[in-house]
């Protein structure tokens, strides 16, 4: 195995590494503390994310949609998919799976940490090369622009805070750190932001 099989089968590792010590951690963390009885089945969240992150050269916005499924009070799976559009014909689409778990708090407020593993994808279709990091520069060779696409792995890791507003309906401020990874390179790139969640419930709660 070559240096560089061995450093992408390293970070492949340590993804899946992070996400395991996630869900076994040993915390008495309780999402929807408060909710906790022999009636809770499972629950499907459904969110909308608008914020900010640096996939390029500055601070660009990021929209996205997520999907959950809260399989016990604590710990719960969500897919994720987010764009990145930016200026001079530059951009970049996210899609994650992974788990999220809260830590022990009573409504309305639960902090929570996540890590997802999926894929990135970053489009140039603009000669303006001023946009492009020199993580994908050193990548195009001689070809250049225009009509470049790359597909990378995508790790990600995150924390932030459910504030429910009702019942069903929550904010939650989150920062987020994707690491794009290829065979020998790796980019960080942080993302901040606001989910408004909607929670369907297959079981009763009080709020």
């Amino acid at each position: 195995m070559s240096a560089i099989e061995r450093a992408r089968t390293a970070r492949v590792s340590s993804a899946a590494i992070v996400i395991a010590i996630l869900l076994a951690l040993p915390w008495d963390a309780r999402a929807q503390a408060s909710v906790v009885n022999e009636q809770w089945r499972h629950g499907t969240t459904l969110a909308g994310f608008a914020g900010a992150a640096s996939p390029f050269s500055g601070v660009d916005p990021a929209l996205g949609l997520s999907l959950g499924w809260e399989m016990t009070p604590w710990l719960g799976v969500e897919g994720r998919g987010t764009w990145f559009p930016a200026p001079d014909g530059v951009s970049a689409f996210a899609v994650a799976l992974g788990p999220r778990v809260a830590f022990e708090s009573a409504r309305p407020v639960l902090p929570y940490a996540s890590a997802s593993i999926g894929f990135y994808r970053a489009t140039f279709d603009s000669p303006a090369r001023d946009a492009i990091p020199n993580f994908y520069r050193r990548r195009m060779g001689e070809a250049g622009l225009p009509g470049r696409t790359f597909d990378d792995l995508l790790v990600t890791i995150g924390a932030g805070t459910e504030m429910f507003l009702s019942r069903h309906v929550a904010l939650r401020p989150e920062l987020t750190v994707m690491l794009i990874t290829t065979r020998s390179d790796a980019r960080a790139v942080p993302a901040f932001g606001v989910h408004m969640a909607y929670h369907f419930e297959s079981h009763p709660i009080t709020p």
